[in-house]
């Protein structure tokens, strides 16, 4: 049977899909594949600066169960025909894009202190500045630099994502040399207070960069024993 199967979809006549493991017509998929893209294509004609559309989104745009409509795309995204970005959807090679008005805005967002250059702002006062904003999409645009790692929630604050990136540096060139760190020596590293230290330093340790044991933060092993794994 197994045999049968797998000529089946080697064919296209069938296409097998995920969790749990099992088999629909592959017409079928194709018509639904078909269905999603010219969606998605439509969407990014519309708002170029969204990272695309969720799956809840499409499933009510085309009456199909967001369970089943899941299974199948995730089909198609293993398949490099669709990608999914942080639950959003988009057609192969979609590349967000902004207006230079939301360009503007999200420079002015979240200002670098060139005293402090780690220093974030509080999430909900740009969240705030983002609902009274006039600027054509910016709202999905906010959405977009959020899945995309432009701009990074960490608690209650939020961080461009060059700071992140920087602060990363910092922290893998400390425990290299160092071989563990302390969340006072991290706050020395930065420049900073505990009141900003503890969310990133979890952060982190939640994107497998460190890893806390104890009082103390070591470098997340990669596989190969060589450093931090890159998420």
């Amino acid at each position: 049977m197994r045999k049968i199967l797998d000529r089946l979809v080697a064919r296209e006549e069938l296409v097998s899909i995920a969790r749990p493991p099992a088999y629909v017509d592959g017409a079928a998929a194709q018509t639904l594949f078909a269905r999603v893209l010219m969606q998605l294509e439509d969407a990014h004609r519309n708002e170029p600066w969204a990272m695309g559309v969720t799956s809840l989104a499409l499933s009510r745009v085309l009456g199909v169960p967001e369970a089943h409509l899941v299974r199948i795309a995730e089909h198609f995204v293993n398949a490099g025909r669709l990608l999914n970005r942080g639950g959003y959807y988009a057609a192969a090679g979609h590349k967000p894009a902004f207006t230079s008005a939301q360009q503007a805005f999200f420079e002015h967002l979240v200002p670098i202190d060139e005293t402090q250059p780690f220093l974030p702002i509080p999430f909900a006062g740009a969240a705030a500045a983002v609902k009274a904003a006039r600027v054509e999409g910016v709202r999905r645009a906010f959405d977009t630099t959020l899945a995309g790692g432009t701009l990074v929630k960490i608690g209650d604050d939020l961080y461009r994502g060059s700071q992140i990136a920087q602060i990363r540096v910092r922290v893998e060139l400390f425990l290299r040399d160092r071989g563990r760190m302390t969340a006072a020596q991290f706050r020395d590293l930065l420049g900073t207070s505990r009141r900003y230290a503890v969310p990133l330093l979890e952060w982190f340790d939640a994107h497998a960069v460190t890893i806390r044991d104890g009082d103390y933060r070591t470098l997340r092993k990669s596989r190969d024993g060589s450093g931090a794994e890159r998420s």
